[in-house]
């Protein structure tokens, strides 16, 4: 003591109740010795890891960053939300920047309770940067702490502490996001620094209550999301203009399937902020598979990518869009692209297979979707497209195994099973096996599970061009959306040179 504090009194105990404040601010427990060691008749010692600081003043700027999901110190369940809803939102506000990869909450998260340094997260996330922070909160009293790191050679860039009340959460979070720009040396347009200053409710109450709504959306189960939208209809009593909150609603609806209340809910998101791209994202998905206004949804798709040119989603369903139009060159960048943001994403990692295989590129198809499978062996969308390219390469026996494993890991799921049903006698038809063929024809088209468009398409491998086309004028009536894959769906080529085809394309609005 005489070292650090010469000339000055000092006691023990009031340094062991300063360092019990400290372990209190740092959100240390207990027992637990992460930044202070007690060593017993001796004093006490910094534990931390110490990295050396280079000079970043000439260095060049960061492109890529992660931002692995916040520790909550406490392991209390009921901040949990807070821990994941504050690193959500670093993410959001950071995937606004057109000149910063962000890697999407869904890969970060994959990295929630895991022990992953900073190099090997960089590595399989093919990141520069990666921001790993702890909350910690008492007596309303909210304790953010985190670091920077250089994933390259594992070198601390920067790191801090706020220590605000719960209510100022907003001045943290909007501090945190331009400090973090700042030490990635980013070069901001005026725009962008609007956006990162932009605070999207006065409500403190109402941006928990969509943190809440968010917390359990992601847990992507029935109920979750049903106590999601709960959470956000709330969020909105408390602030009526509050249009983040209509983004977790577009989502909630969308998961439950109410295109109409997802549209609703996007159509009022942008009436509040048009600067919302996943709103714009949500937007064009509608235009394009339920009101099938081709040009309206090229538009928001465009809109979404300018505004959020993270947002992996817009990338995965603006690369369809392209390609159930035709457009396979322009929709492949989009495909890789979409991997880029969420390497981790069975959804992501489905795009290339899909605009490959109605780009009729098989082979690709084939790579891809094996890639997805190695990911998880149990994905059923995975393996029922891969049943399809087998299919279309004229290997039935493939197409069969790939199309009886969906039924096995989807049994009882009645949908499933009569979708998938339809879908082997098309296969048996293409087989030449006719009488087996018709067979499940003549069951699955009183099935009402089964889509107008997928009985054409046994009809159509059947070789009964009558019957495929007034199945498809069922298919139009009802606005299947199937329907939108008209100009490239391979099951359908045998029809193509029909001039009956080429109205039903135009009818549909098909560019």
């Amino acid at each position: 003591m005489k070292l650090v504090w010469p000339n000055t009194a000092v006691e023990a105990g009031n340094l062991a109740r300063n360092i019990s404040t400290l372990r209190k601010a740092r959100g240390e427990r207990p027992r637990e010795s992460q930044f202070i060691e007690t060593i017993p008749w001796r004093g006490y010692r910094f534990a931390a890891n110490v990295r050396e600081v280079r000079d970043r003043r000439a260095g060049s700027a960061i492109d890529s960053i992660a931002v692995l999901p916040f520790v909550n110190v406490a392991a209390d369940a009921n901040l949990e939300y807070l821990s994941d809803g504050i690193t959500e939102s670093l993410i959001g506000s950071l995937s606004q920047l057109t000149h910063l990869n962000v890697m999407s909450r869904n890969s970060a998260f994959r990295y929630k309770g895991r022990d992953a340094d900073a190099q090997t997260v960089g590595r399989e996330l093919n990141v520069q940067a990666v921001l790993m922070g702890r909350v910690a909160e008492r007596d309303g009293l909210l304790s953010i702490s985190f670091e920077l790191v250089d994933a390259r050679d594992d070198s601390y860039i920067w790191g801090a502490q706020y220590n605000r009340q719960l209510a100022d959460i907003f001045t943290m979070q909007q501090t945190m996001a331009q400090e973090i720009t700042e030490k990635l040396r980013l070069s901001l347009t005026n725009e962008e620094q609007q956006r990162l200053a932009r605070r999207q409710t006065q409500s403190a109450e109402a941006y928990h209550l969509y943190l809440k709504g968010r917390y359990h959306f992601n847990k992507l189960t029935m109920d979750g999301v049903q106590k999601a939208i709960t959470h956000f209809e709330h969020a909105i009593e408390k602030d009526p203009q509050y249009a983040l909150a209509y983004t977790g609603l577009i989502d909630g609806s969308n998961y439950l399937g109410n295109s109409a209340a997802a549209k609703e809910a996007a159509t009022k998101a942008l009436e509040l902020d048009q600067t919302l791209g996943e709103a714009h994202a949500s937007l064009a998905f509608h235009k394009w598979i339920y009101d099938w206004d081709f040009a309206a949804a090229e538009r928001e798709f465009k809109q979404a990518l300018q505004l959020s040119p993270n947002y992996a989603e817009a990338h995965h369903w603006y690369a369809l869009y392209l390609a159930n139009m035709g457009r396979h060159d322009e929709a492949a960048p989009l495909a890789t692209r979409a991997i880029e943001l969420d390497p981790l994403s069975l959804l992501m990692n489905m795009t290339p297979a899909l605009t490959s295989y109605l780009a009729r590129q098989y082979d690709r198809a084939t790579e891809a979707l094996h890639k997805v499978i190695d990911m998880e062996p149990n994905f059923v969308v995975a393996r029922s497209v891969l049943g399809n390219v087998y299919a279309q390469k004229g290997m039935y026996d493939a197409a069969m195994a790939e199309y009886q494993e969906v039924l096995k890991l989807s049994r009882g799921v009645s949908v499933v099973e009569a979708a998938m049903k339809a879908v082997i006698g098309h296969l048996c038809a293409k087989q030449g096996k006719k009488s087996k063929a018709q067979k499940i024809l003549d069951e699955v088209s009183k099935e009402a599970n089964v889509s107008p468009h997928s009985i054409a398409e046994i009809h159509a491998a059947l070789g009964k061009r009558d019957s495929a086309f007034e199945w498809l004028k069922k298919a139009l009536e009802q606005r299947d959306m199937q329907m939108v894959s008209l100009k490239v769906n391979p099951t359908l080529d045998g029809l193509r040179e029909d001039p009956r085809f080429a109205d039903l394309v135009r009818r549909v609005g098909l560019p």
